[in-house]
């Protein structure tokens, strides 16, 4: 599959509006969180003070790397959910049969593996981002709590993306500590979220 992330913004639209089943939620889902990252560079770029010495720029600096990291992580996502789905519908095996379960299942894990993957990275922008708002530039907070909302919200749906296929986990162990995982990713998150929204709520 091409590089989703490359597609202009109408074209990737067009793309999951389509009647097809990839692109869909998975990349969605990584697509708001590259959305986050991408707004929550801005607000560092804009909160490095320009006249400073490199010691005073370095921690935001610093943040500014680990968004950028997760921002690249978020955007090949996108394709990576539409490509691991597709894997994973190719190789169900027929209702019944045996063959190919090994394969489907390694399938599975693999369509999993992105959203869990997405949750991360939202949920490290937003850590980045509770850390850093008291140094965000004050003409920026409402983008701070765009970003933080829009990166709670990628890790909301990502939950979803791992519950709808956590079921044809084989291992019941292991389905339950994928969703175990995920619920606690996405209270970090919500947390994270909160804790940015009420700092800003105050000052806006």
């Amino acid at each position: 599959m091409n590089d989703l992330a490359q597609l202009t913004l109408d074209e990737f639209l067009d793309r999951v509006a389509g009647r097809t089943a990839a692109p869909g939620g998975g990349s969605v889902a990584a697509g708001a969180g590259a959305l986050a990252a991408a707004l929550a560079r801005m607000v560092v770029a804009y909160s490095i003070p320009k006249n400073e010495s490199t010691a005073a720029r370095a921690p935001l600096e610093a943040i500014a790397t680990r968004l950028h990291r997760a921002d690249e992580v978020l955007r090949a996502l996108i394709t990576r959910d539409a490509t691991a789905y597709t894997a994973m519908v190719k190789a169900r095996p027929p209702r019944g049969g045996e063959a190919g379960r090994e394969t489907y299942q390694q399938a599975v894990l693999g369509a999993l593996a992105v959203p869990m993957e997405t949750a991360a990275a939202v949920a490290a922008i937003l850590g980045t981002l509770d850390g850093f708002k008291e140094q965000a530039n004050k003409n920026l907070l409402s983008d701070l709590v765009v970003a933080a909302t829009l990166a709670a919200a990628a890790a909301r749906a990502a939950r979803y993306m791992v519950r709808v296929n956590a079921p044809e986990v084989a291992d019941p162990g292991l389905r339950d500590r994928l969703l175990s995982d995920i619920d606690a990713i996405v209270e970090r998150c919500d947390a994270a979220s909160r804790s940015i929204e009420s700092f800003v709520a105050g000052r806006v």
